[in-house]
C-alpha cells in the first residue's frame, strides 16, 4: 500500500539506514492470500527477510534499528531519551492520530481543538529540546514515525480544506519545512493531490488506486 502512512514509517527507516530492500505493494481492500498468511492482522507494513516476518509499523521499524546496528543510527543511545521518545510517540498515537483520521474537512471543531492540543505537546517538546529535529541535527526514529501523518495534513483537510498545521505551532511549522528537505522523506512522498485523490477513493472505489499519479 504505497499510500499507507504506517507503511511509510518503515520505508523511511529503511531508506534512512540505507538498507537494500524491495517494496511489494498490496491492495489492502483486496488482500492476496499469500499476504494473509504472512500477517494474521492483515495490515501493512510487513517485513520479511530470511523467512523471518515482522509486522506493525513501530515494531518493524524498531526491529530494523536493532538488527542493523552498523547502519545509520536513528535512536538515541541514552535509555532515558529513548523512553522519552517512546512516551511522546505513544501520546501521538492516542491524542493526535484519532482526531486526524476522523475529522474530514475540519468539520468537527471539537476534534480540531483536540488535534491542536495533541500537537501542542509535540511543539513544546521540540522547543524544549532546542534542536532542528527530535533526534537532533538530523531526523531520527521519532521524526520518521511522526512524519507520515504530517505529510497528509493538507490533503486530509483535518484543519479545513487545504489547510496545513496552525501557525500557532511555531516550532512544528519549521520542522515540517525541514523534514520536506530530507532525502528519505523525498524518496517516498507524494504530491498533496495524490494523497487527496487517494482519500477520496479509499472508502468508495478502491479500484482507482493504481490510477493515481505519484512521484515515487
Amino acid at each position: 500500500m504505497k499510500f499507507c502512512p504506517f507503511a511509510d514509517r518503515t520505508r523511511l527507516v529503511l531508506h534512512a539506514k540505507g538498507i537494500e530492500h524491495e517494496v511489494v505493494n498490496v491492495n489492502t481492500w483486496e488482500k492476496p492470500e499469500w499476504f494473509k498468511q504472512k500477517n494474521p492482522k492483515q495490515l501493512v507494513p510487513v517485513l520479511e527477510k530470511d523467512d523471518k516476518i515482522v509486522y506493525e509499523s513501530i515494531i518493524a521499524s524498531e526491529y530494523l534499528e536493532a538488527v542493523y546496528p552498523e547502519k545509520t543510527k536513528l535512536m538515541p543511545e541514552d535509555p532515558y531519551k529513548r523512553a522519552q521518545d517512546a512516551m511522546l510517540l505513544d501520546h501521538f498515537g492516542s491524542k493526535v492520530i484519532p482526531p486526524f483520521f476522523t475529522n474530514k474537512h475540519g468539520q468537527d471543531k471539537e476534534k480540531v481543538e483536540a488535534l491542536i492540543q495533541g500537537l501542542q505537546r509535540l511543539d513544546d517538546d521540540l522547543k524544549e529540546r532546542g534542536t532542528d529535529f527530535f533526534f537532533g541535527s538530523r531526523p531520527g526514529f521519532l521524526d520518521y514515525m511522526l512524519w507520515p501523518i504530517f505529510a497528509r495534513v493538507k490533503a486530509s483537510g483535518s484543519f479545513g480544506e487545504g489547510q496545513g498545521i496552525p501557525a500557532s505551532l511555531t516550532t512544528l511549522t519549521p520542522w515540517v519545512d525541514r523534514m520536506l528537505k530530507d532525502k528519505s522523506v523525498q524518496s517516498i512522498i507524494h504530491p498533496d493531490s495524490a494523497y487527496a485523490e487517494f482519500s477520496k477513493h479509499y472508502r468508495t472505489d478502491n479500484t482507482k488506486f493504481d490510477e493515481i499519479e505519484t512521484e515515487n
